[in-house]
């Protein structure tokens, strides 16, 4: 009974995460979809430029946190009963590799590494 329990309730987490993802999204949809009701596409584009590198800091200062508070979180997970021992241990010795993955991917999609690469590499030398 104990098992079907724990995979109750993480379908649960899962189904409320889920939800959240979609209403957030659909938030998201919304705000912009009244901001182009409102105003032009064009004036909308240029708020969206000017906000990028705010959100780019914000992304970068998450991960941060996340990486503070990394051994916090699978302590508390560990004391919670979610995790055992041997989960445990493997969680903090993932915790590096996870922020570096994270720091890869907000360089390459979310400050467009890739997209300033090929422009420096595509231009001529002279």
């Amino acid at each position: 009974m104990a098992v079907f329990n724990k995979a109750v309730m993480h379908r649960q987490g899962l189904l409320g995460f889920s939800i959240l993802a979609i209403v957030l999204t659909m938030g998201v949809g919304l705000l912009l979809w009244q901001a182009t009701e409102l105003s032009s596409v064009s004036k909308v584009s240029d708020r969206i430029e000017q906000v990028k590198p705010l959100a780019g800091g914000i992304r970068l200062a998450l991960i941060g946190l996340l990486a503070v508070l990394w051994p916090r979180l699978v302590h508390l997970a560990h004391s919670l009963g979610r995790i055992d021992q041997e989960k445990r241990d493997g969680l903090l010795a993932l915790r590096w590799r996870v922020m570096g993955w994270l720091l890869v991917i907000e360089l390459m999609l979310g400050q467009n590494l890739f997209g300033r690469m090929f422009v420096v590499t595509s231009e001529s030398i002279v």
